[in-house]
C-alpha cells in the first residue's frame, strides 16, 4: 500500500482551481469574484484579531501558530495584536462552527489542518473548508512515530515483530477520530498487520502527556518536538514518515518506514482561512502579509527550529489545496476504515 498525503514543492498533484468553490468563499459571482479578489487594494482589519486554533494547548497546530503570530506581531508585519484563542471540541468543529457563524468578521481567522476536512469525513457530516475563505497554506511538517523507552523496540519492524511474538495489543494515544494521531495509527495498523489499543485524547497536548506518563506506549508527533524528546532520553523513533530521510544533520540518523518495509508516508499541512464572504480587501492583506512573513529572517529561523518544509500557498491557491488534500483523506480515511462517506 502507498500513502501519499498532499505535499507541496514535492510534485503533489492539484486540481485545478475551481472558480465556483473561490466565488462561494468570498460571496460573488465566479470570474469577475476571482479578479476582484486577486486585484482588490489590501485592507487591513481595524483591531486585534483572533487566532481560533480547535486544539487544546501544547498540540502541534497550537505550538505552530502561537509561532506564527509571534512571529508577525514581533517583526511588526501584522500591527493588529493576534490573539491564539483555543476553542477546543468536536474535532476541531467547536471552532469551525465559530468562525462558521460569523460571516465577514475581518478580525477573524481559523487554523485549518487535518480535522477540517477529516472530521466531516469520518462523522459522515457537511463538509466544512468548502464554506470558509482561502486565504493561505504555509506550515508543511513532517511526522514521526515514536515510542517509550519502556517498550523493547528500537525502529517499527522490531515493533511488529515484538507485538506479534507477544500477541501485544500496543497502545497508541492521540486526538480524536479525525486527527493525524488516528490517521497515522491506521495507516500502521493497514500496512503492518497490527491492530492497536487506540486512546484518543482532547487534543495532542493531551495525548503527549500521557505518553511522558507512561500511559501509552505509542504516538505520533511532530519532527521538532520528536526530535527533543529522543534527546531529553523520553522517547524513541520508531520511523520518520517521509519518502527518504531527511538531509538535516541531526535528521539523518531518522530511518523512514519505507527503508524498514512498510511504504507509509504522510504530513501534516496548516494554514489560516476565514469565515464566509470576507471582504477580499481583507483577503488580499492576509496574502500580503503571510507572504512577507515566509520571506521575513525570522521565518527562515523558524522553519529551521522546527524542521518545516518551507513553502508558501497564496489566496488564489489555496482552495484547490485544500480540496485536493480533502479528497487524498477522503481515499486514505476509506482504506483504514473510518469514512462514512
Amino acid at each position: 500500500m502507498k500513502v501519499l498525503a498532499s505535499r507541496i514543492g514535492e510534485g503533489g498533484a492539484l486540481r485545478p482551481l475551481r472558480l465556483a468553490a473561490v466565488a462561494a468563499a468570498v460571496g460573488i459571482a465566479a470570474a469577475p469574484g476571482l479578479a476582484l479578489a486577486q486585484a482588490a487594494e489590501p485592507r487591513a482589519p481595524k483591531g486585534p484579531i483572533e487566532l481560533t486554533i480547535g486544539t487544546s494547548a501544547g498540540g502541534t497546530p497550537d505550538v505552530f501558530m502561537r509561532r506564527v503570530a509571534k512571529v508577525l506581531n514581533d517583526e511588526k508585519i501584522v500591527e493588529n495584536p493576534i490573539g491564539p484563542v483555543n476553542r477546543v471540541g468536536g474535532s476541531w468543529m467547536v471552532a469551525a462552527n465559530h468562525v462558521l457563524n460569523r460571516p465577514k468578521d475581518e478580525n477573524l481567522v481559523l487554523v485549518i489542518t487535518t480535522p477540517l476536512f477529516a472530521t466531516p469525513i469520518v462523522q459522515g457530516i457537511p463538509t466544512v473548508h468548502d464554506r470558509l475563505t482561502a486565504i493561505g497554506l504555509f506550515i508543511f511538517n513532517d511526522v514521526v512515530l515514536i515510542a517509550s523507552p519502556a517498550l523493547p523496540v528500537g525502529n517499527l519492524k522490531e515493533l511488529v515483530d515484538y507485538a506479534k511474538k507477544n500477541e501485544t495489543r500496543v497502545k497508541y494515544g492521540g486526538a480524536q477520530a479525525a486527527s493525524t494521531d488516528r490517521i497515522v495509527a491506521g495507516l500502521v495498523e493497514k500496512e503492518t498487520g497490527l491492530k492497536l489499543n487506540y486512546i484518543p485524547f482532547d487534543g495532542g497536548g493531551a495525548a503527549l502527556a500521557a505518553f511522558l506518563g507512561g500511559n501509552v506506549d505509542l504516538t505520533a508527533t511532530s519532527v521538532d518536538e520528536a526530535i527533543g524528546l529522543v534527546k531529553g532520553g523520553k522517547a524513541k523513533p520508531l520511523a520518520i514518515l517521509t519518502d527518504t530521510r531527511r538531509p538535516e544533520a541531526e535528521l539523518k540518523d531518522l530511518v523512514t518506514a519505507k527503508e524498514q518495509g512498510f511504504d507509509i508516508v504522510y504530513s501534516q499541512e496548516m494554514g489560516l482561512f476565514g469565515p464566509p464572504n470576507l471582504d477580499p480587501a481583507i483577503i488580499a492583506w492576509w496574502d500580503e502579509r503571510l507572504r512577507k512573513m515566509v520571506a521575513s529572517k525570522s521565518w527562515d529561523e523558524a522553519t529551521k527550529e522546527m524542521y518545516l518544509r518551507k513553502d508558501y500557498i497564496g489566496a488564489d491557491k489555496a482552495r484547490a489545496k485544500v480540496d485536493g488534500m480533502h479528497d487524498q483523506h477522503q481515499t486514505i480515511l476509506k482504506e483504514i476504515g473510518l469514512a462514512k462517506k
